[in-house]
């Protein structure tokens, strides 16, 4: 290659690189403040910088009061660093000088005293715009601020789901497959009874948390979940840490990488113990009430059926008493029939009526009743019942006092009847029944009193039970357990009440209560 001829050096060049002038454009052309201030706190040099900051030629500065430069803003600013530097102390600090325009300068600044023979006879100043750096920090103490409020955005958003997961006893998990590690949530920790501080058991392990049947459907569930990614719902029974068993809400789902492989399971685990119990009590309700519905349905048929042949004994029974050769026992044997006949009839209405209640079969009306001589014509027909009993009857109604409700004459009377017949029944040999009233502006009350027997607490909680004589088909009283029942649904057809006062060993009161008839 030819040689090359290295460039010529400018003809000014030599003169500009001859000092001081080459210090001074050195010194012009420093981006920072440089300057010399004598003890006086006169300008004895300033480089260029000074025309940008403070808009004056360096030049003009020279012999210029430092305290004319800074002017009354800045100038007690600096004060104390300027009686520092006199003191012979460096000098090094922050603060903000006005720039052109209203802009905001942040400057460093030096001061360095000028010392000969121990006496400070000026100082030496250095100012750098620090501008762009504070802009910095303040954008990395907004990161900063930004992050930690987000941080503390988390920290809350975590502490908020576990106390949900907590209230609403839902565990969360992961399970990755390739490492074999698993996750579990503070509350999937408390529902199996686990240490967070303790490692879990291996998967294979957990079998011990579950019982034998649930654990093979989860395992099968999750080995099918893993072949084919296909999310899985299951209740199952697993071992609670205090002892017993409970149910749980297991749901997982498979989670794939960016390729579409499965490479983790997730899901959650909710308590449902009392609500799965609470969904076998609806379901043993349901069964139950469809047993009763049909076995009202057959007691319905039965007694329709039983219609028929006791309408036949109870007319031959009755042509019978009509044949004038019939001797005493004859007749008395026919009478025998009659009231068995009779009785017969009058359960088998009793036991159409609750069936057809509790199908929804019955209506009633609401027509103004005059309770009176309801009462008295009930006590007039069981009186010869009660005397059979050796039972006296009281009346306490006020002979001319109207009672009128608003009630189904026929029901009323039916209601009435029963209560009077089993107030003689399961009362004691001299005992008492007694009718009373009390009404105010909205209800009647009609009050059948008696001193048998009585009812326990318990035997009261069943008193409205079809069928359930309460112990008395053990005695020789006879009944069915279907009066009581069948008034209590009669009365709330009607909108009344049917209360009951009860004492084991002094006797029952029942309060029938019916709205007052406006008419």
């Amino acid at each position: 290659m030819p040689d090359t001829e290295p460039p010529k050096p400018h003809p000014d060049t030599a003169a500009r690189h001859e000092a001081p002038d080459f210090m001074r454009m050195l010194v012009d052309h420093v981006p920072a403040m440089l300057a010399y201030w004598g003890a006086d706190l006169r300008c004895r040099f300033a480089n260029r910088a000074y025309e940008r900051w403070f808009g004056v030629s360096a030049d003009s500065l020279i012999g210029t009061s430092i305290e004319d430069l800074l002017g009354p803003e800045l100038l007690p600013q600096t004060r104390p660093y300027i009686q520092g530097v006199l003191r012979g102390e460096e000098q090094i600090f922050e603060r903000v000088m006005p720039g052109h325009g209203g802009t905001v300068r942040h400057s460093l600044a030096t001061y360095i005293p000028d010392i000969l023979d121990g006496e400070v006879v000026g100082f030496m100043t250095h100012v750098t715009e620090v501008t762009k750096l504070k802009e910095a920090e303040a954008a990395l103490r907004a990161q900063a601020t930004e992050r930690e409020r987000a941080y503390e955005c988390l920290r809350q958003s975590e502490a908020a789901l576990r106390e949900a997961q907590r209230l609403g006893q839902i565990g969360s998990w992961e399970w990755d497959l390739g490492t074999n590690v698993a996750r579990w949530s503070d509350e999937m920790y408390r529902i199996f009874g686990f240490d967070p501080a303790e490692p879990l058991p291996d998967y294979t392990e957990r079998d011990r948390l579950y019982t034998p049947n649930s654990w093979a459907r989860l395992t099968k569930q999750i080995e099918h979940t893993v072949q084919t990614g296909e999310p899985y719902l299951l209740e199952l029974e697993y071992l609670k840490p205090g002892g017993g068993t409970g149910w749980i809400e297991a749901r997982g789902l498979a989670v794939r990488d960016t390729q579409g492989h499965i490479f983790k399971l997730a899901g959650t685990l909710m308590e449902i113990t009392e609500r799965h119990h609470i969904q076998e009590a609806r379901v043993q309700r349901d069964v139950a009430q469809a047993a009763n519905r049909n076995k009202t349905m057959l007691l319905s048929r039965v007694s329709h059926e039983l219609r028929t042949p006791l309408n036949g004994i109870m007319g031959y029974a009755q042509l019978n008493l009509m044949e004038p050769n019939l001797d005493a026992t004859q007749r008395q044997r026919n009478d025998v029939i009659l009231q068995c006949g009779q009785h017969m009839v009058e359960l088998v209405d009793d036991v159409l009526d609750l069936a057809g209640a509790e199908l929804g079969r019955i209506t009633v009306e609401q027509l103004p009743v005059d309770l009176t001589p309801v009462v008295e014509a009930s006590l007039l027909r069981f009186g010869p019942m009660a005397d059979a009993m050796r039972v006296e009857l009281v009346n306490r109604l006020a002979p001319h006092d109207v009672l009128r409700a608003q009630a189904d004459p026929m029901r009323v009377r039916q209601v009435i009847n029963n209560l009077v017949s089993n107030a003689i029944k399961y009362n004691r040999p001299d005992g008492l029944v007694t009718l009373s009233t009390r009404h105010d502006a909205a209800h009647i009350d009609i009050r059948v009193e008696d001193t048998g027997i009585g009812l326990t607490a318990e035997q009261q909680a069943r008193l409205f039970t079809p069928f359930d004589r309460l112990g008395a088909e053990a005695t020789r009283v006879e009944g069915t357990g279907v009066s009581l029942a069948l008034s209590k649904v009669l009365v709330d057809l009607m909108g009344g009440q049917l209360l009951v006062e009860s004492q084991p060993g002094k006797g029952s009161a029942f309060t029938l209560r019916l709205a007052c008839s406006a008419s």
